[in-house]
């Protein structure tokens, strides 16, 4: 599997990822490297798929620096295991505290096709190990349009 994200050159290996004992998702320890939390739903399928990357580590910037750049409009492509290419259409984005972020509304059931990106932002705690914020990208399926057949008594 494979994300694509046109608007910022990004194109990144998904690998599977769970729960840490802390109940947390897990995290790719390549920076380089998008998660998709498999428990969850599967990209394309009902319900909301989540994927984690970093954005950046003592190095520098990783897979997510730019994340905060996408806008409602904006395309983001995931190639499924069997080569199948999903589209997704940016909803919205939001910042949250780290400690309160609405977990139901990014993880939880829902009756649409979505995908939701999140990485780290705002200051990092040096104390904790990690940003204050947790930035999350919403976005939508784009269903593919169903043609209708024409119809051979009207073609000519």
């Amino acid at each position: 599997m494979s994300l694509e994200i046109p608007k910022l050159a990004l194109t990144a290996p998904i690998e599977a990822k769970g729960l840490l004992d802390t109940g947390q998702m897990a995290v790719p320890d390549n920076r380089d490297t998008v998660g998709w939390f498999s428990p969850g739903a599967v990209p394309g399928q009902q319900g909301n798929a989540v994927m984690v990357g970093h954005v950046d580590d003592k190095t520098g910037p990783a897979v997510f620096f730019y994340l905060n750049r996408l806008t409602t409009g904006d395309f983001i492509h995931v190639e499924d295991k069997d080569g199948k290419r999903l589209t997704f259409i940016v909803t919205k984005k939001e910042a949250y505290d780290r400690q309160h972020a609405p977990l139901s509304i990014i993880f939880g059931p829902t009756n649409a096709k979505r995908l939701n990106l999140i990485t780290c932002t705002g200051s990092f705690n040096r104390e904790q190990g990690t940003h204050e914020k947790r930035l999350v990208v919403y976005t939508t399926l784009l269903e593919p349009v169903d043609e209708k057949p024409k119809d051979k008594a009207y073609t000519s």
